[in-house]
């Protein structure tokens, strides 16, 4: 994890993204913008957890625990997602493991010396309520989705939101698991779209080379949104 090393480029960050409109006092002397690498902790399951922290950039996967210690992927977030408020709320409780998927950039909230502030202002606790709502609601498509389509156009979907430059390197079996399909299903429809030339296997993972076929495969699904 890296911060930003000059106050430039926070305040541009934070401009960007109008991120301090959404307090009403001055946060912005408890806020760093930070990036954190491709396969980096961001949260650990044992930190006590006192940031919040607003995803501008990348992606980032969600584990969970099961209670015979075995960690299950819970979802995949893009921007712009809010993580952190539970604990927040809840200064004891236990977070789930954040881990970048690709290159991330947040905005970070040092919630040590601001948290009665924030859990008295009304404005922030509306942006929570709403953040919550729509990471709900997209939580809620996706399992629609998988339901409701084949496997094939929701391993497109899972291809253009997972993707790095056409590249897809992220292990099979938490994309089977995301799919809530077998691996063997998984390598199935892999082998499928690579004779059909739609992919192609590479050291590292696959690769998208008709960009046409995927995106038409999603579409079916957002159409319906």
């Amino acid at each position: 994890m890296k911060s930003a090393e000059s106050t430039a480029v926070t305040d541009r960050v934070l401009k960007e993204h109008e991120f301090e409109s959404h307090f009403s006092f001055d946060i912005r002397p408890h806020i760093r913008v930070t990036e954190y690498e491709k396969g980096e902790y961001i949260i650990r399951n044992t930190d006590q957890l006192t940031r919040i922290l607003y995803l501008v950039s990348g992606t980032a996967k969600l584990y969970g625990f099961h209670k015979n210690g075995r960690q299950s992927l819970i979802n995949f977030f893009t921007p712009f997602s809010l993580f952190g408020v539970p604990e927040l709320f809840e200064e004891n409780k236990r977070p789930y493991p954040l881990v970048a998927q690709t290159r991330c950039r947040f905005i970070e909230i040092d919630t040590k010396g601001c948290r009665a502030g924030l859990l008295q202002d009304a404005q922030f606790l509306r942006f929570c309520c709403s953040m919550a709502l729509k990471q709900n609601v997209a939580q809620n498509r996706k399992y629609m989705s998988l339901t409701a389509y084949p496997s094939r156009n929701n391993f497109a979907a899972c291809l253009l939101l997972l993707q790095n430059g056409g590249l897809l390197s992220v292990k099979y079996t938490e994309i089977a698991e995301y799919l809530t399909i077998s691996y063997r299903h998984l390598m199935h429809l892999i082998s499928t779209m690579c004779e059909e030339q739609i992919l192609e296997r590479v050291p590292k993972g696959v690769r998208i080379l008709d960009w046409d076929k995927v995106r038409e495969l999603a579409e079916e699904i957002r159409e319906e949104e």
